[in-house]
């Protein structure tokens, strides 16, 4: 409601927007360009898992669910700013 959304569809593509944008930029610059790369933010005893922890299809996986998340929670705030207004 504060940055401007009036309507239920209104607020719905700007929440979900703001949620895929920055669940492609986690997961492409973070978890493919950072973690699946350096080697300093391996959890301690799994050095050895290199294969793992450059599996991409993983890091997929966690964008899609990011992204149901991301609907559910678009959904929930524009019936909020929808009732809000009534």
């Amino acid at each position: 409601y504060a940055s401007g959304c009036r309507s239920f569809w209104e607020t719905f593509f700007h929440v979900f927007i703001l949620f895929f944008v920055v669940n492609m930029y986690d997961m492409i610059v973070l978890n493919w360009g950072v973690f699946c790369h350096s080697q300093k933010l391996r959890i301690p005893g799994t050095e050895d898992m290199d294969k793992e922890y450059k599996d991409k299809l993983f890091h997929v996986r966690g964008a899609v669910i990011g992204c149901v998340l991301g609907l559910i929670v678009a959904f929930l705030s524009g019936c909020i700013v929808h009732f809000a207004l009534l």
